[in-house]
């Protein structure tokens, strides 16, 4: 799918702003915020993000849809006027497909509602709105999936990855054919086509897989932070249809009680625990200042980093990537019992806990850095039965969606023994 930036040109309360932005530092704060020290004493509120844009008649045809990749909170997404979506936890990026309810040919009106009214709902300062990036996808019906492209190391020596693509609005009447190339900079290093019909599956989605063997290929991991690009071309005869790039480092992780290891290396994790703010810039998720921090932790001798405590944004995931840093993606602060009485604790936790973890692993998957997932941190309730049980359904869960990665929480022995 064609990604394009989709961040200027919103309004925020009727204000003009530009995406990533953080509405709740601008607001004027007061002694007795309801949020108190927390949330910095700002009061918080209700946020109508809008944006006006014109959609093409020759696009009636195509797939269309809008990534968020972080709202803080309760974003509700509408499209003239209906709604679309909801997202309550403010962390994880969501896709909102547009084309089925666009007006063709005419302006349309985007419509994001963000609701962080009710403090207190966090130990730390959240911010407020849109305030991480905002793209827009554009491809054919036939398309390769948002997110649809897992890369895997096999092996590593030799070098052996496998690379699956999930396809979407496949005709079964038609064969099709998928490219997966491996570029080295601007040099195509291995090339792999896999021929797919619909019809092998029985319905219009289906899964291209190829393992390809890259004998000279450079490892990554923290002091060598190689890294390499798939381009997943797929083709209808000489058609090209829909192209998909991610970026990965071939690296393989492997874990025993006699301890950590990268590329069979023992590996101690020099961690610190990272919130997702930018200091006087806000919750506001710049690329430009995600990678300072990283670069900074790196250089004062840091080779890790655990989310606090919640999904890392993809602007730091890429500067991990790009810059030998380890992470420990932490999903949530809480679980089944609140720490603050609007927080995502109990019910909304009960509805939502499953996606949000898929999410979080979805966006992480192909990023070498990512070497663990945190499904909690120090949850009370791990000294009770419910909590023990929640623990292993999620660690289980997590494990369908990603087994090459070790999943463990941030506990707190002393809040679980009281």
């Amino acid at each position: 799918m064609k990604k394009a930036a989709f961040t200027e040109n919103w309004t925020c309360n009727g204000t003009s702003v530009i995406v990533p932005h953080d509405a709740m530092i601008h607001e004027k704060r007061t002694a007795d915020a309801a949020g108190g020290s927390a949330h910095g004493y700002f009061p918080g509120g209700i946020y109508t993000y809008e944006k006006k844009f014109f959609i093409p008649a020759e696009w009636k045809e195509k797939y269309l849809a809008v990534e968020f990749e972080g709202v803080y909170k309760n974003a509700e997404v509408f499209l003239n006027g209906k709604k679309l979506y909801e997202k309550p936890y403010g962390y994880v990026p969501f896709l909102v497909r547009l084309d089925e309810n666009a007006n063709y040919g005419e302006e349309n009106l985007l419509t994001v509602i963000a609701d962080n009214s009710k403090l207190p709902n966090s130990r730390w300062y959240t911010g407020s709105g849109i305030y991480r990036p905002v793209n827009l996808y554009l491809s054919e019906r036939t398309h390769i999936s948002y997110q649809g492209v897992k890369i895997t190391t096999l092996s590593c020596k030799p070098a052996k990855i496998r690379i699956e693509g999930k396809l979407e609005g496949i005709d079964s009447a038609k064969e099709y054919g998928v490219r997966m190339q491996i570029q080295d900079g601007e040099t195509t290093i291995a090339e792999k086509f896999v021929k797919v019909n619909a019809a092998q599956s029985g319905n219009e989605k289906t899964t291209a897989v190829a393992e390809i063997e890259l004998p000279e290929a450079r490892l990554w991991d923290e002091e060598s932070p190689n890294l390499y690009l798939a381009k997943i071309i797929l083709e209808e005869g000489e058609k090209i249809l829909d192209t998909a790039e991610e970026r990965f480092g071939i690296r393989k992780l492997s874990w025993s009680t006699k301890g950590f290891f990268v590329n069979r290396k023992a590996t101690l994790l020099r961690g610190g625990c990272v919130h997702h703010d930018n200091g006087i810039l806000g919750a506001a998720s710049w690329e430009k200042s995600e990678r300072r921090r990283v670069k900074i932790m790196k250089e004062a001798g840091f080779n890790a980093i655990r989310s606090s405590h919640n999904p890392i944004s993809k602007a730091m995931l890429d500067a991990c990537d790009q810059l030998g840093m380890y992470i420990i993606d932490e999903a949530f602060d809480m679980w089944l019992i609140k720490k603050n009485p609007y927080d995502y604790a109990g019910e909304t936790f009960s509805k939502w806990w499953k996606a949000d973890i898929a999410a979080m692993i979805s966006k992480d998957y192909n990023h070498s850095s990512v070497v663990m997932y945190s499904v909690g941190n120090e949850i009370t309730e791990l000294g009770l039965a419910d909590g023990q049980e929640q623990a292993r359904i999620m660690t289980e869960f997590c494990h369908t969606k990603d087994h090459t990665r070790p999943v463990t929480a941030g506990i707190n022995l002393m809040l679980a023994t009281m």
